[in-house]
């Protein structure tokens, strides 16, 4: 209190705490005594929600104490690619929407982000071989210069195979050359057979040549479906026509491409 009472200085009585006087001091005095539930910054006094895992107190959107329905999505909206699940009180689970249209290639990896299948081919040489009539001894051995896609090289049934990363449809395709000796002439007739073969399903294409000159190469090409194959694989060999005694080495070199989904 101030003053003498006097006209000229009449009492003023007013509060001072913590060196703040007026509205400031009664605001600071308040705030030094809050108990729990609020919370006092900047001359404000506001109810104070907990920070703690699952707590539902919220402040509304009209400035009260605001507890939503489990439930309730707080806000969260589902919008394109984008899936929400769970609730309110047991925590809420936003993950990528994967489309069920057919033929979508994209999934979820082994990491659990969103992964789409690259490519997958391989291309290779064959080693040299000299032919004979004997087509149990006629496989040619493939190596992998380049691929993509987890190809592998290994021998089964006496001859080396090419194993191919996935069931499916795939593409083949070989080229065989035959580099004959100086002065060697085919007689007429088929000098060679080539084929390309896979895993239990025979020969799967295959050109005669008949020619009386010499060989400098051929094509094979198909395409089949591996749908379900435990182990789907390719290997390559020749055969010579019983008629030549001289028959020359045979080289070549090999591709491979996955081309779609299965169509069985």
């Amino acid at each position: 209190m101030s003053g003498n009472g006097s006209s000229g200085a009449p009492f003023v009585v007013g509060l001072s705490y913590g060196g703040e006087t007026g509205c400031d001091g009664i605001m600071a005095c308040v705030c030094d005594h809050s108990g729990d539930g609020l919370s006092c910054s900047g001359g404000v006094l506001a109810v104070q929600p907990s920070d703690d895992e699952g707590n539902l107190v919220q402040i509304g959107t009209d400035g009260g104490v605001f507890v939503p329905t489990a439930g309730a999505s707080a806000g969260l909206v589902e919008g394109q690619a984008v899936d929400i699940t769970g609730d309110q009180a047991s925590g809420y689970t936003i993950g990528a929407r994967i489309s069920a249209d057919p033929n979508n290639a994209i999934t979820l990896g082994s990491d659990g982000g969103l992964y789409v299948p690259g490519p997958k081919y391989a291309y290779g040489n064959m080693n040299a071989k000299t032919i004979t009539t004997d087509i149990t001894d006629n496989w040619m051995v493939p190596t992998i210069v380049a691929q993509s896609g987890g190809f592998s090289i290994y021998t089964a049934d006496g001859h080396t195979r090419v194993a191919l990363p996935d069931s499916g449809t795939w593409f083949f395709q070989a080229q065989f050359r035959c580099n004959t000796s100086a002065g060697f002439t085919a007689t007429t007739g088929a000098l060679f057979y080539a084929a390309i073969s896979a895993a239990g399903r025979g020969f799967m294409n295959a050109h005669t040549y008949t020619r009386t000159s010499t060989i400098t190469g051929m094509h094979c090409t198909t395409m089949d479906d591996f749908a379900g194959a435990a182990n789907p694989n390719l290997s390559f060999r020749v055969q010579a026509n019983s008629s030549h005694k001289e028959r020359p080495s045979v080289t070549g070199w090999w591709s491979a491409f996955l081309v779609g989904p299965s169509i069985a």
